[in-house]
């Protein structure tokens, strides 16, 4: 059961290596995939120099954003199955393996997998990232979509519905897979299907994921709904205090550092998106 690996990169040349060297120490397998790195930098022509033990594919893809960059990679894809991650994710030993036994069973068209965050550093910052980021089982459960960094498709799904929306710089998952689940395909998750993503640990890291949500805009014909909706971004959401005091292991003083984070990335993604509705470029990060 051949796979095809796509990973965009920016800029991340470092943390790319670290990811191409976890998928050469990938256990139980034989020569059962490839990698296809799209570099999403018409300036930046550095590859890495060191030989792995699967084949790999360099790509350029120009048009910005990590969505373009992975419908220039399923372009060459060769794999029944396409894995997606990204170039600062680290799979765990079996990553492969498990793929394939999803594809072998069949029981779904889509999975989405476990995405671990880890840190060398202990702060606010990263104790909001484990308590928060990426929820991939409740995302799959519930919303129908897994996130790119960790995501599993059959090479069909795309022959079937095209790859991604390239118009899109955040959000390109969860319109793929929603897409894919209307046209009658099945999302499944698999917590055996697992990777590592570092967490952020800085405000400004945090602020920039923010600032690219903050990129997409309400939908609607009604230029007055549209600027209530925008509006609307700046309010104080009782869900977000309901989550945070559901947490579990977690201290009062936490849990309020947590909210207050909360609340000023809400107001960044909404400070950016009327900035984008006034005309502002939205930012690739």
């Amino acid at each position: 059961m051949f796979i095809s690996v796509i990973i965009p990169v920016y800029q991340d040349w470092e943390r790319l290596l670290t990811c191409l060297n976890a998928l050469d120490k990938q256990e139980n397998i034989d020569s059962i995939f490839e990698v296809i790195i799209v570099n999403n930098d018409p300036n930046d022509d550095y590859r890495p120099s060191e030989k792995f033990s699967f084949p790999i594919q360099f790509l350029t893809e120009p048009s910005p954003g990590s969505y373009s960059a992975r419908n220039r990679g399923l372009t060459l894809a060769k794999g029944y199955g396409v894995l997606f991650t990204d170039s600062d994710c680290i799979p765990g030993p079996d990553w492969i393996f498990q793929a394939k036994n999803l594809l072998e069973k069949g029981e779904a068209d889509l999975y989405g997998g476990l995405i671990e965050v880890f840190s060398h550093l202990e702060n606010k910052f990263v104790k909001f990232e484990k308590a928060f980021a990426f929820p991939n089982s409740f995302y799959v459960e519930h919303c129908n979509f897994s996130v790119t960094a960790n995501l599993l498709v059959k090479k069909a799904v795309v022959d079937t519905i095209g790859g991604f929306n390239s118009s899109l710089l955040t959000g390109g998952d969860s319109e793929f897979c929603n897409r894919a689940v209307k046209a009658g395909f099945k999302i499944n998750f698999s917590p055996l299907m697992s990777l590592k993503h570092p967490a952020r640990t800085t405000w400004e890291e945090m602020k920039v994921k923010a600032i690219r949500f903050g990129g997409r805009l309400p939908k609607g014909k009604n230029r007055l709904i549209i600027i209530l909706k925008l509006l609307g971004k700046f309010r104080i959401r009782l869900t977000d205090i309901q989550q945070v005091y559901k947490l579990t292991g977690f201290g009062i003083t936490d849990k309020l550092e947590f909210y207050f984070i909360k609340q000023r990335l809400r107001w960044v993604e909404a400070h950016e998106s009327v900035r984008v509705y006034l005309g502002k470029k939205p930012g690739r990060k």
